[in-house]
């Protein structure tokens, strides 16, 4: 089976502005995303750490990791690699050579719909490195991928270009076309955020802050 590349092109962030969104918790942007855009919880660092990049994506066959290879030659540095695995957990789709590619070039960071191997290399490489599970039996080669479509990462849609930022609670995928305002509504929700956790602090009240039911008394 061959390996499509999809002939895509998208707006470059940045690296001023992805720094920026470096600094935004992805509970923040979920929120600012309708809680919408969040990565499922069984998409999660192998250590802690932020990372924030525009979406290099790549689809699998469960257990073969050739696409990914290929991807690597066209990969930008900045750019986050999302790999749709299928949440197959029984392959290592990653390892210390793919790191050691990935690091080579540059880019922000890796997030796995499947499984990794290597940990304790990953870990003192620094890379951030987002998956489903590990496992030490390695991958298989040859039965093809998609490079630049869309794909389904941690039940989500991710195309290239999007906005990716992770950091010890998962993973966030912002559409590109949406970038300014939810980056807009982050930075006005942090500050909301800052300005409540200094009003608790002072023992204000708070009744017109949060909504809830009616108390019934019994």
């Amino acid at each position: 089976m061959s390996i499509q590349l999809y002939q895509t092109s998208f707006k470059r962030i940045t690296k001023q502005r992805l720094s920026e969104w470096k600094k935004i918790p992805t509970a923040v942007i979920g929120d600012c995303l309708n809680r919408q855009n969040v990565m499922s919880s069984r998409i999660s660092p192998i250590q802690s750490g932020t990372m924030a990049g525009q979406a290099q994506t790549v689809s699998v066959v469960a257990g073969d990791n050739g696409a990914i290879h290929a991807a690597m030659k066209f990969i930008q540095a900045t750019e986050i690699m999302v790999i749709d695995g299928g949440g197959y957990t029984e392959r290592a789709l990653w390892g210390g050579i793919l790191n050691t590619r990935a690091i080579k070039s540059k880019i922000a960071g890796i997030v796995i719909d499947g499984a990794v191997r290597d940990i304790e290399e990953l870990k003192e490489m620094g890379l951030p490195v987002y998956c489903v599970s590990r496992t030490p039996a390695g991958p298989h080669k040859g039965w093809g991928g998609t490079i630049g479509g869309s794909v389904s990462c941690g039940g989500i849609s991710v195309s290239s270009g999007d906005i990716i930022v992770g950091d010890a609670d998962g993973v966030v995928a912002i559409p590109l076309g949406q970038e300014q305002n939810v980056f807009d509504a982050s930075v006005k929700r942090m500050d909301f955020e800052k300005k409540l956790i200094k009003k608790i602090q002072c023992g204000e009240d708070l009744s017109g802050v949060f909504e809830h039911p009616e108390i019934e008394k019994l």
